[in-house]
């Protein structure tokens, strides 16, 4: 009798652990259903005719399939300089959040200076003020500066962050201390560590700022909305929203489903191109240090 319920024990065991494997899989089925559903109803919204938007009962399909809504995007604005404008926007701003947030983030963790710790609980302390409470002192600087109405004052302000100083910072500090004095002793210079050792070592993190940073900026209305005047400075967003203003109390569904999808493709390029190392870089928090 000892036996055989000892026989049976890891049998009911690897039953159990099927069975809720089982429904942790169909969990993650019915949770990525339901996330990628909006997508899906904005990529077929987009191919409808303006009355089939809004129709009841719901039309799941586009009847007929149309490219009205992107052809009236195209006529409506001027995508491609809008397009390029939000382009260099949100290269630029990412290009210099990783070059100063890892030159900050390998000084914290590597480095040895007064008031270290002070300062950097400072920095992280800062991520707690809302937003919005800097947008009139930040203004009235960008006024100050002559940079209003211009691509670089919705670049230089956002050019570097607390976050992006905290994650490269709790990244760098995984990177073997011997590592680093074996290239000093080799003659490297400061800035050839961090250019051939922490930069290269460092790409998971890097690669995990580099789109939230890119998202951010290429998502961004306020800022743009506040500091933007000129139309031919207006990136996609700010265009896209006040072209579907055009109509009052009125909203043009499948237009805004057709703006919204070409907004959304160079974020699923990003995402693509990077994913690898973003994968790695979400599981930051399992590094010991």
């Amino acid at each position: 009798m000892t036996t055989l319920a000892t026989r049976s024990k890891p049998l009911a065991q690897r039953l159990a652990n099927a069975l809720f494997n089982g429904w942790v899989y169909l969990a993650l089925l019915i949770g990525s259903a339901i996330s990628i559903f909006p997508f899906i109803w904005m990529l077929l919204t987009s191919f409808k005719e303006r009355n089939q938007a809004i129709t009841l009962p719901v039309r799941w399909l586009p009847d007929p399939w149309t490219l009205r809504s992107y052809m009236d995007i195209w006529q409506g604005i001027d995508l491609a300089r809008n397009f390029t404008n939000s382009l260099i926007v949100a290269l630029a701003v990412t290009a210099l959040m990783l070059i100063t947030c890892s030159m900050a983030g390998y000084a914290f963790a590597k480095k040895q200076f007064w008031g270290k710790e002070l300062l950097f609980t400072l920095l992280v302390g800062t991520m707690t003020i809302p937003g919005f409470v800097m947008l009139v002192p930040l203004f009235l600087l960008i006024l100050s500066l002559g940079w209003y109405d211009s691509l670089i004052g919705l670049i230089v302000p956002f050019s570097a962050g607390v976050f992006g100083i905290f994650l490269l910072r709790q990244f760098i500090s995984t990177i073997p201390n011997e590592l680093l004095d074996a290239a000093r002793m080799d003659g490297a210079s400061e800035l050839d560590i961090w250019s051939r050792i922490v930069l290269p070592l460092s790409k998971p993190a890097l690669a995990t700022l580099a789109i939230f940073t890119f998202q951010g900026n290429w998502n961004a209305f306020l800022w743009p909305l506040i500091l933007l005047d000129s139309k031919d400075k207006w990136t996609l967003m700010l265009a896209l929203v006040r072209f579907n203003q055009d109509i009052p109390m009125q909203i043009e569904w499948a237009r805004l489903m057709a703006g919204v999808t070409v907004a959304v493709v160079p974020l699923m390029l990003i995402f693509l191109i990077l994913q690898r190392y973003f994968f790695r870089g979400i599981t930051l928090g399992a590094v010991k240090g």
